[in-house]
């Protein structure tokens, strides 16, 4: 009985782990990443992290039969594999982040402007038609009057 149902739990394992691995490399790496990541390395490196971490069970439970619990020397490689699947992960991680494309908002214009509205002194004054009557004198608007 034990040995009828290793492999659907072995299944069942492998697909957690997917479900594990990509909810992990969102939360550490960022979903933006991920979204921005050419689809060969998210399928490539889930499917080999899934693969090494089901791989690595079986060898837990086939061990020695004397020495429950030991490690194999095929656990430990597929141990040092998972760890370099991980760092590969987060290589291609920081590369995607590097050359992420720049927002829009990245421009030197300010976001927002603020137009006002200034009251211009009139040149067109009744004053400055007087002066430009022909005939008449030309006299600065503060000079005194005279009786002349």
């Amino acid at each position: 009985m034990r040995q009828r149902l290793i492999r659907p739990l072995l299944v069942f394992e492998f697909l957690v782990a997917i479900e594990v691995w990509l909810t992990f490399w969102s939360q550490v790496g960022g979903q933006y990443h991920l979204e921005l990541m050419f689809w060969p390395w998210k399928f490539g490196l889930t499917v080999a992290g899934a693969w090494l971490i089901t791989a690595i069970t079986v060898e837990l439970y086939r061990g020695a039969p004397g020495k429950p619990g030991s490690l194999s020397r095929r656990a430990i490689v597929y141990g040092a594999l998972l760890v370099a699947v991980i760092v590969t992960a987060g290589v291609v991680t920081y590369y995607y982040h590097m050359h992420e494309p720049a927002d829009d908002d990245s421009d030197d214009a300010p976001s927002s402007q603020t137009t006002r509205l200034y009251k211009l002194p009139d040149s067109t004054s009744y004053r400055t038609l007087q002066a430009t009557r022909p005939g008449k004198r030309w006299r600065a608007p503060w000079a005194c009057r005279s009786n002349s």
